[in-house]
């Protein structure tokens, strides 16, 4: 089977199995599905090692995104 073909495979069946069972647990919070997607996506990248021609600008947002969420709860904590 093709490595790219296989890395969407399991990251579109990770990240519903996610989406389903934080639904279910009644989970609302935005930066725990981001948090979780990011780390689901990094995880699928380093085991199955999709092929890319250009630079990875879904690791790069999905990073940024997080960094930015870590950096909004870190400021939360400290102002409470």
């Amino acid at each position: 089977m093709n490595k790219n073909l296989l890395f969407n495979v399991v990251l579109g069946g990770m990240i519903i199995s996610t989406v389903g069972i934080f639904g279910a647990l009644g989970e609302t919070r935005l930066d725990v599905y981001v948090s979780m997607f990011t780390l689901e996506y990094f995880i699928a990248t380093a085991i199955l090692r999709p092929r890319r021609r250009i630079i990875d600008v879904l690791a790069i947002g999905l990073l940024a995104i997080f960094f930015f969420m870590v950096g909004i709860r870190i400021v939360e904590m400290f102002s409470t």
